[in-house]
């Protein structure tokens, strides 16, 4: 009787393991048909964009009679490079819709089988594209550097992407006195005054502009990484994750979320809506910041980044929920978190110049704020989907997270990850107009 009931006991473990391990794979297919439908989407718009812009720029040349071999020769390069890109996205279009209407492939409820079909197929659609950016750009470049030298319009996008960048750069420089008299320390502040220097001089051209750029995200990233290396963080070595709360701040469950963090040693990165701060609720971001937690925007109003520039509201949903955001903080914002995971390309363009920011997606998603979700569910689906270099989705407005929280930190460290901020997790600096998904899967601008 003994040995029937260990049998049955065991029998019944091995089918409840069977079926977490189904309903885990199953959560994963479905997160990574989001994650890559999206990433897909976004992509092919940019190139698309990019095509446009490369195609211009070629017109332009051209109208002005630019004459040399060599000029002529870095014009029909990006001619040529533009029409490889259009016709790779329409080779590409075609055989993702072979698979899968994008509208509804990531439906809940279809069968692991056919989400993981159109994984596949979104994945490899988004690897195909991928590379048409950076050769879009390397061609773009030479070409833009000489026709657009003198034109106020670029200069003054490109002042004005510097101008908005510089004030996060320097606080990663500030914020890290242990660093700011070494060497590397230096490399960053000469950028800092190289770039200032450069934005401020109405005579910088194209090329100069661009230059002071690149030069002040390549010491901003050397930096970042060297204040990685100075807390024991690599994450090109060791699994970590990136946990997120949006929506906040609301202050009794905030700070609960913050505390339990520090309880543990761990940090986060915070999206704050603008609208949701209040007098009560400065005192709850300045101390994110102090305990070494960044707080992004959530724009003002919570509203998708789509419906934001179709309404024209830039400068009240983006602009002035980041200056409110760094007014409760101290500390400039340089991420934005699409309400509901929505952006474009519009909203990209914007974030990049005006803001000088990049956009925070996710690969994991708690899901804590569906109907019926509990403290269990949020744990179990946090544990079940997380990866190596996952950005985790979760807000700080609910009673069941701010539950659910120091259980998800225990379970998470037992399987040997650690976590971190967004920034400590792809030891990179934000990148204007680069939409971070997860440390493997960043768009670039």
């Amino acid at each position: 009787m003994v040995a029937a009931l260990v049998i049955m006991t065991l029998a019944g473990s091995a089918v409840l393991l069977g079926c977490l391990s189904a309903y885990a794979w199953y959560r994963r297919a479905l997160a990574d048909c989001v994650e890559w439908g999206t990433t897909y989407r976004l992509i092919d718009a940019h190139v698309a964009a990019l095509a446009d812009q490369a195609d211009a720029l070629a017109a332009r040349d051209a109208a002005e009679s630019r004459t040399a071999n060599s000029e002529a020769r870095e014009t029909q390069r990006l001619r040529t490079v533009a029409a490889e890109a259009s016709n790779q996205r329409r080779q590409t279009d075609a055989a993702v819709h072979a698979i899968t209407d994008v509208r509804v492939s990531c439906a809940a409820k279809q069968s692991p089988v056919a989400l993981h079909e159109h994984v596949e197929a979104f994945r490899d659609a988004s690897n195909r594209l991928r590379p048409e950016i950076g050769r879009i750009r390397s061609v773009f470049e030479p070409v833009a550097a000489r026709v657009l030298e003198h034109d106020p319009q670029a200069r003054a996008v490109a002042v004005n992407r510097i101008r908005a960048v510089m004030p996060g750069v320097r606080a990663l420089y500030r914020d890290t006195p242990g660093l700011r008299d070494a060497g590397i320390g230096r490399g960053l502040r000469d950028a800092l005054t190289q770039a200032a220097s450069a934005a401020d001089n109405p005579g910088s051209t194209y090329r100069t502009l661009a230059d002071a750029e690149h030069t002040l995200f390549t010491k901003a990233d050397e930096f970042t990484r060297a204040r990685n290396t100075k807390r024991g963080i690599d994450c090109g070595r060791t699994a970590c994750v990136a946990l997120t709360f949006d929506d906040g701040p609301r202050v009794d469950i905030s700070r609960r979320v913050v505390q339990s963090l520090r309880d543990k040693g761990d940090r986060a990165t915070f999206f704050a809506v603008g609208g949701a701060i209040d007098d009560a609720a400065i005192p709850v971001l300045r101390d994110d910041t102090r305990y070494g937690m960044p707080v992004g925007s959530h724009t003002m109003s919570h509203t998708d980044l789509p419906a934001i520039m179709q309404a024209g509201t830039e400068r009240q949903e983006f602009d002035d929920a980041a200056t409110r955001i760094s007014e409760a903080t101290g500390r400039p914002v340089n991420l934005l978190r699409p309400p509901h995971g929505a952006a474009d390309e519009a909203s990209r363009r914007y974030l990049a110049n005006h803001l000088g920011a990049g956009i925070a997606l996710y690969d994991v998603d708690s899901y804590d704020w569906a109907v019926g979700a509990s403290a269990r569910s949020v744990q179990w689906k946090v544990t079940a989907q997380a990866r190596p270099g996952s950005i985790i989705l979760m807000h700080d407005i609910h009673e069941h997270t701010a539950a659910a929280l120091p259980h998800i930190l225990d379970a998470l460290r037992a399987k040997g990850y650690r976590m971190v901020t967004i920034e400590e997790l792809t030891g990179q600096y934000p990148r204007p107009g680069y939409v971070y998904y997860s440390r493997d899967n960043i768009i670039p601008w």
